[in-house]
This record gives C-alpha cells, structure tokens and sequence, in this order.
C-alpha cells in the first residue's frame, strides 16, 4: 500500500486525502489545527464551487451539504453609468447550481469524517525541517498549506504568459444573517463601486445555517487600501455596508439591517495572481509537490479559489491512480501540475486583467447580455469552465463574432 503524506487541511488537501483513501491508499494528513479549531476559528476566504466542480465532490460522496446549502442558480450583474460606458442589469444562469459553504463548516466535517475512514491526522506545524525529515517516510508528500508559510518554498514563476501587471488586490469578507424576502435569494449579485471594486452578495452556508457572504474586492491602490488593517468584525462590516450605501443605495436597502452569523465571520484577504513552481527541493534534495493555492493563487474576489482547489485535487488523484507503482519523481509531480494549470490558467491572468480594465468588447457583451439571455448565460457559465470564457472573451474578434451570432439567434 502506498504511502502519503498530505500537509494542509483545506479544500485541496482534504478532497485529495479522502479520495486516495477510497482507493486504498495509506493516507496522513497534518495541520496546525483540530476540526474543533478550525470551526470556532476565523472565517477563511470566499468559498464557492460550480456545477463542474461539485460534481467532482460528488463522485466521492463529499457532498454534505445538498439540501442545506442554498443552490447558488445564477448570477444578477449590473453596473450604473460610468463615464462614456452606460449601465448594464441582468441575470445569466449557471447549467447546474453552484454552492458556497464556509470552509469552517466544509474543512471542519471533512477533517472528522477523513479520521473516522480510517485516515491517520497529525495535529504539528510543519517546518521545512519538519518535511525533510517526513518525506523519508513517505512514497509522496504534498503541500496544501496555503498561500504563506510553506508556500513560500516553491519559487514564484514570474515568466509564466499572461500574469504581467496584475495588482495587489484586498477583498473584504464577511458572512451575514438572510434577508427574509431577498429577491435574489438563489442569486451571486454583483454590482461595481467606482473607486472601490465590485460588492458580491451569494447565498451560502456557515456555522448556524443559511446565511450571505458578502465581499467586495478591489485594488489596494483604491480606497479600501485606506481601511484598517486590524479592526473589530462590527467595524469591518459598517464600512462595507457604508460603502454600498453610497455607490449602490438600492442594493444596500436590502442589506443594510445584516449581522455577522458570529464573532468571528469576517476576513480581509489580500492577493496578488501567482504561479509558483510545483515542485520545492528540499536541503536533503527530496521533493515535494504543491496543490491548491499553494502554488496558484487567484483573485478572490473573482470566486475561483474553491474551483482551483477541487479541481487541483482531482487532477492529482487521476494522476496518482494512473502512475500506479512507479516512483513518484519530479517528471510525474510536474505533469500533474500542468493539468492543474490548464483549467487554472485563465482566472490568473488575462481573465483578470481583462475584467479589471473592461475594454470595449467586453463592455458590448455586458451591453447584449442585458437583451440576450445566451450571451448572459454564457458569460456566468464561464465561472464554471474558464477555458471556454478565455476562448471567446480573450480575444477581441471571437467576441465580436459570437455576439453577432447570438444577438441574430
């Protein structure tokens, strides 16, 4: 039986351990903390899947939540004037409903149930040192720790396509009591905040049940930048909320009387669009694979994290199961990096950059969706299959083309 090692216990760690152990496979996973910590603990990030993505859980029974999680159907976006570019209203619709559950909930479940399938959980900080001496023990050891901490042993790729002249970026999040009667109840709603960034409002799951995540993000270099870096959950969420009043008053009459689902549902996140090598070399020489945002790391105010994550870790399970029982070297960790990249590729470049600066074409398809429900539809579909949204919104005289074609079907 062969041996792995996973450090991490967020969505691409865990999801990975539980499907090995399904296989057969001899599965430890280490994390600095308990599924009882990691509960009480601080809200994450912004957490939701797609239709894709879920259905990848899914073929692992590793969706809990199916009737408890309020189905995410599509996506309201619109925008007032701004300058020469008019506004836009309108809602496009996903193939298959999306989820959003705070990972305080997900990550604390799926710890407990990986130990009860008979997985062996460490609770220990790693150390680089620490992993040195573990790989030893192990056929693969995979790092799912997150953006910092040992990430930082896998070099920044700077000369990867497309990743040129991304910014920082601060997404303000916290998850917050339902609206009784909100319109967009089974809706993400996205309005733009000029000078601020985009306010997102999805329906989602956290500790005391169905609840809102509401985020915005936008640069450092715009006002949030000027926000408190350490400020009291209450007062995180008034001036989120100040911010809707002032750019989007009809939206905040919605919102405006939300608490926080607890003391501690609140996060400011701040990101720049990464790749790192996949592969860390460490002092003995041994190697380890990354997974996750780990090693690619997105906007979240862009909603993908939650995406890459699964499917980071399906791709390296069909890469594991497939290697069958031949060593575990650094051919094999790259190759299943690169499948990763694939799906991962558009959300941490041009996509970005593409939605950050709206040239044009891109203000035509906000404009067409507002009369054409394919155009609306494609576009929010694209969160779940970014290939497709890089193939016709990448290139300027594709999405003129398929605008023709849509607006004359």
């Amino acid at each position: 039986m062969r041996k792995i090692l996973i450090v991490g216990a967020g969505q691409a760690g865990l999801q990975l351990a539980l499907s090995l152990l399904q296989h057969e496979y001899d599965v430890t996973v280490m994390t600095a903390r308990t599924a009882g910590e990691v509960a009480t603990g601080r809200a994450v990030s912004v957490n939701m899947i797609t239709g894709d993505q879920l259905a990848l859980e899914r073929a692992y029974g590793l969706d809990l939540w199916d009737g408890q999680a309020p189905p995410i159907r599509g996506s309201h976006l619109f925008s007032p004037e701004v300058g020469p570019w008019p506004g836009y209203d309108w809602t496009g619709y996903y193939r298959e409903p999306a989820q959003s559950v705070d990972e305080r909930v997900k990550m604390s479940v799926w710890l407990d149930l990986f130990e009860r399938m008979g997985g062996r959980v460490v609770i220990h900080p790693v150390t680089v040192s620490d992993l040195d001496h573990l790989t030893r023990m192990y056929d693969l050891t995979v790092v799912a720790a997150g953006q910092s901490g040992l990430a930082e042993m896998f070099p920044a790729d700077h000369d990867r396509r497309g990743r040129e002249g991304l910014v920082e970026s601060v997404t303000a999040i916290a998850y917050v009591t339902e609206v009784e009667g909100d319109p967009a109840a089974e809706l993400s709603v996205g309005g733009w905040m000029p000078g601020i960034g985009q306010l997102i409002s999805i329906p989602s799951l956290s500790l005391n049940g169905p609840c809102r995540l509401l985020y915005i993000g936008g640069p450092t270099a715009g006002a949030m930048g000027s926000w408190p870096e350490r400020m009291t959950p209450r007062k995180q969420l008034d001036l989120m909320l100040d911010a809707v009043e002032d750019h989007l008053p009809d939206l905040y009459e919605v919102y405006k009387d939300v608490q926080l689902v607890d003391r501690r549902s609140v996060t400011m996140d701040y990101s720049v669009p990464l790749v790192r090598d996949p592969v860390a070399v460490l002092p003995s020489g041994r190697r380890v694979l990354g997974i996750g945002d780990t090693v690619v790391v997105t906007m979240p105010g862009f909603a993908q994290n939650a995406n890459n994550e699964c499917r980071s870790a399906d791709v390296y399970l069909r890469a594991i199961l497939e290697h069958e029982d031949r060593p575990f070297d650094e051919d094999f960790m790259r190759a299943a990096f690169a499948g990763f990249e694939e799906f991962s590729r558009p959300f941490c470049g041009d996509l970005v950059r593409l939605m950050s600066t709206v040239p044009p074409h891109l203000y035509e398809v906000y404009k067409t969706a507002n009369t054409c429900q394919a155009v609306a539809d494609r576009f929010v579909e694209g969160f779940n299959d970014p290939a497709d949204m890089m193939g016709w919104l990448g290139d300027e005289k594709a999405t003129r083309a398929y605008l023709a074609e849509a607006a004359g079907g």
